[in-house]
């Protein structure tokens, strides 16, 4: 198994800090598998960078999604010969790089700019194989169109099967509201995150599309600066619920802005702390966990303790472990498989503080371990101590 590592780039390619070379060594330092291309504007940003940039991807063995204004957000009204054109001639700039595995196209669309989207994706798709990448999100200004996120779930499911989108991608990052600015906030946040892991990966699922999702890395309006148990709870609570790639949102600061603050590098090219937990963990991610997981892919989950989002609890018989907290603290049970095998994934759903849990088998076998706040372990019920 690996997940893709990639992350939101709103910088003007004009004003990156660095070279292509310095840039992709830094993605590497991060554990980024797909990079995400500065943002390309064909009148003012040099054609050649970004072959640069592309050509440096290649030589490391990263994937690159390409932002280029041609291609990214048609306007609600757009013509489509213009378009075509537009989409044509960023083609064939960028689109003949192995390394290129697709382009940014657009991101969170409300239900009245569905059908252009659904029709820029066709225009593109006539005219190359590469990814068109958009992503989504459930929200509550969703609901003047829709009575609630199942009716949301399966238009975007009708969606993706017409125009046959091979990812479904989100964002939700409420799990990081920084306190109770009213009674239940935090709580609330964290189970609209869950709701939101369970909806786009159902999508995905019943598409038979891959699911990515986007994690917070920068302090902003509500949300808290995340600490190191703050991005390793992203990573395995994510991980746990099917998510195939997460997206960082994210790297690089590229403006001031008064609502936002502690960017992993900043404007000056400062890295933060956070930098240095995405690396490690990311890079931990695959060079671990992933590994340990093998080949096989997610199937279920259920949650112990408490069910966010509507997840299962676990009851005994469900999966062949089961699991419980020394300390009643909540937790996670996921199962992957390959045929008639399976492998679990155990993960700390407290944001807070380390517990101890106990992992029992059907023949009674147990042993327990430790786990920090949103830590992972993977259990083998072939291989139990």
């Amino acid at each position: 198994m690996k997940i893709d590592v990639s992350f939101w780039n709103y910088t003007r390619q004009n004003a990156c800090r660095t070279s292509p070379r310095e840039i992709v060594k830094e993605w590497k330092e991060l554990g980024i598998t797909t990079g995400f291309s500065f943002r390309y504007d064909p009148e003012e940003d040099s054609r050649d960078e970004m072959i640069a940039l592309i050509g440096e991807c290649e030589k490391n063995g990263l994937d690159l999604i390409v932002y280029d204004l041609r291609v990214y957000s048609p306007p609600d009204n757009f013509d489509e010969r213009e378009y075509a054109a537009r989409v044509r001639a960023a083609v064939e700039d960028f689109g003949g790089f192995p390394a290129v595995t697709g382009f940014y196209l657009g991101d969170e669309p409300r239900k009245a700019q569905f059908p252009n989207y659904r029709r820029a994706i066709e225009i593109f798709r006539s005219l190359t194989d590469k990814l068109p990448f958009m992503n989504f999100s459930w929200c509550d200004a969703h609901l003047k169109d829709f009575p609630g996120r199942e009716e949301y779930a399966a238009y975007l499911a009708g969606f993706v099967r017409e125009t046959g989108l091979k990812l479904v991608s989100n964002d939700r990052y409420s799990c990081l509201h920084a306190r109770d600015y009213e009674p239940g906030f935090r709580e609330t946040g964290i189970d609209k995150y869950f709701a939101d892991l369970n909806l786009f990966r159902g999508v995905a699922t019943a598409c038979g599309t891959k699911y990515w999702t986007s994690l917070c890395s920068v302090g902003h309006w509500m949300y808290r600066a995340p600490g190191e148990a703050d991005i390793r709870w992203q990573i395995h609570t994510a991980l746990a619920h099917g998510a195939e790639g997460i997206q960082w949102f994210f790297l690089y600061q590229h403006r001031f802005a008064d609502d936002y603050c502690s960017y992993p590098v900043d404007i000056y090219g400062n890295r933060n702390a956070v930098f240095g937990f995405i690396s490690h963990y990311c890079r931990a991610l695959n060079d671990y966990t992933a590994k340990l997981l093998g080949d096989f892919s997610f199937r279920r989950v259920w949650h112990t303790g408490k069910s966010y989002g509507k997840t299962p609890l676990l009851r005994r018989g469900d999966a062949d472990v089961f699991i419980y907290s020394d300390h009643g603290q909540n937790g996670i049970l996921s199962e992957f498989g390959k045929g008639d095998e399976r492998k679990y994934l155990v993960v700390n759903n407290d944001q807070e503080y380390p517990e101890v849990y106990f992992i029992e088998d059907k023949d009674g076998k147990k042993y327990h371990v430790w786990l920090p706040a949103g830590g992972a372990h993977v259990v083998d019920p072939q291989r139990m101590i």
